[in-house]
């Protein structure tokens, strides 16, 4: 089923784009989709997509996303990194995001946007809730919440 970008309130087909296929944001998940919309919607914040450097759709696992990233094409494109343009806290961010109904979040503290280090950036995702996760990561190396 193809997305009625005109009817999507706060986000262009565009801004979920894998940087090496312009109009690709057109298979980004319906259902993540939504749950973007929904968040920002309830919360009023704005949601800036990583789309520019392949955080968003990734059409042939080239912006170095695991083979089973639910960023890539061949999985679904259920998954979108992001950062809020926000004054208020991580833990209220994050909370927000797990009210939503993600199954997948991942918080970062080393990102980097424009030139500077953000406070903290997501990765969200709609993977099958038997799979649901959370995980950070530190140093480089991934800190997963369930394991298995």
């Amino acid at each position: 089923m193809s997305i009625s970008w005109d009817k999507v309130p706060h986000f262009t087909r565009e801004e979920f784009d894998d940087p090496l296929y312009p109009g690709s944001g057109d298979l980004i998940d319906g259902v993540l989709l939504h749950l973007l919309v929904k968040t920002r919607l309830e919360t009023g914040w704005f949601m800036i997509t990583h789309a520019a450097v392949g955080g968003c759709v990734d059409v042939d696992g080239k912006h170095g996303h695991s083979p089973h990233s639910y960023h890539r094409k061949d999985m679904g494109c259920k998954a979108c990194d992001f950062h809020f343009k926000t004054k208020v806290s991580p833990r209220e961010q994050f909370y927000v995001l797990m009210r939503m109904g993600f199954t997948g979040i991942g918080v970062y503290f080393d990102w980097h946007w424009g030139g500077k280090l953000l406070p903290i950036g997501f990765h969200v995702d709609t993977r099958p809730r038997i799979c649901c996760q959370v995980w950070t990561r530190r140093n480089g190396k991934y800190i997963y919440l369930l394991e298995g």
